[in-house]
């Protein structure tokens, strides 16, 4: 490959295009390291490229790292052989990073996990509490609340929303990612200040699809009508209980769509009622769309609902 340089103490090997951090593990986490090696290889222009033998899984939190940043999954397949983790296409070192084609590799499909995202936007005052959607979520996949935060894996914090939201707060104005932790979910929260208050930004990896009854779902979208910004719930074939494996799989399939009660507002409920999905107004105004549909994929369902109310360009 090339000489190993000094640097990032996380980096096996160092170029000017790259910071290569090799992880033999089972299961590979969002470590404090690699969370760090992550900020220096953005400072200075470069991918972190995380290398991993094929029988490693990584963890939702260090996925959402990957796709969010500049970083990617390498997998050692052999002698010399190498595939990225997240899409299946051959990679091959070219003297100071792994590249490869743009190949298209046959996804596997399979029953995957429930994945939430959820945004909530919290109005300037002094009664903010953060963390109390993650409480709902990880309630409604599981039945239990979350275990627990911290800023890396393992999340080391017992489980409490008001220490997030002292944390956070210390933090301002500055952005805070945490990781959080419950039964069968593990996911990432994102606190940024924008002009309007505090957005506070829940992604989730859940249970198998199979074992979370619809009425959860549907009782979930009620609960946080009247704080949620938005919510999407999908399920994704190539995660299982927070783990992702190398093998090329399918993008999430859709389930829901919660439009908030402020955006509903701009437009009016009637024009809601009228999205192009199966609709349901939850108090205070909220709009669900289940993507269900007899005769489109849940996908192409979402982009008409994201359409119908101007959040994609037609």
């Amino acid at each position: 490959m090339v000489d190993s340089l000094t640097g990032h103490p996380a980096a096996d090997r160092e170029t000017p295009a790259a910071l290569v951090v090799e992880q033999d593990r089972t299961v590979v986490p969002l470590s404090t390291w690699l969370a760090d090696a992550a900020v220096t290889a953005v400072r200075s222009n470069r991918v972190l490229q995380i290398l991993t033998p094929a029988r490693s899984s990584i963890t939702y939190p260090l996925e959402l790292l990957i796709t969010d940043g500049n970083a990617q999954w390498v997998v050692r397949d052999g002698v010399e052989k190498f595939h990225d983790g997240m899409t299946g296409a051959v990679l091959t070192w070219n003297g100071s990073r792994f590249t490869g084609s743009d190949e298209v590799v046959p996804a596997t499909p399979g029953q995957g996990s429930l994945e939430v995202q959820i945004t909530t936007l919290h109005r300037p005052n002094g009664n903010v509490q953060l963390g109390l959607t993650t409480e709902a979520v990880t309630h409604a996949l599981t039945g239990a609340l979350p275990y627990g935060w911290g800023t890396a894996e393992p999340a080391t914090e017992p489980w409490s929303p008001r220490e997030i939201t002292r944390h956070c707060h210390t933090r301002t104005p500055d952005p805070t990612a945490l990781v959080v932790v419950g039964k069968d979910a593990l996911g990432s929260l994102e606190v940024r200040r924008v002009d309007t208050g505090v957005r506070e930004r829940l992604r989730l990896a859940g249970p198998s699809s199979s074992t979370v009854a619809q009425s959860a779902i549907e009782a979930l979208a009620a609960e946080v009508a009247g704080k949620a910004r938005s919510m999407i719930v999908a399920s994704h074939p190539g995660r299982q209980g927070g783990l992702r494996s190398h093998s090329a799989s399918l993008p999430s399939l859709p389930y829901g769509i919660l439009i908030g009660h402020d955006m509903v507002a701009q437009q009016g409920v009637a024009h809601a009622s009228a999205a192009p999905a199966r609709v349901r107004i939850l108090e205070p105004g909220a709009c669900w769309c289940r993507l269900d549909s007899e005769s489109k994929a849940p996908y192409e369902v979402l982009t008409d609902v994201l359409r119908h109310f101007g959040l994609r360009e037609a």
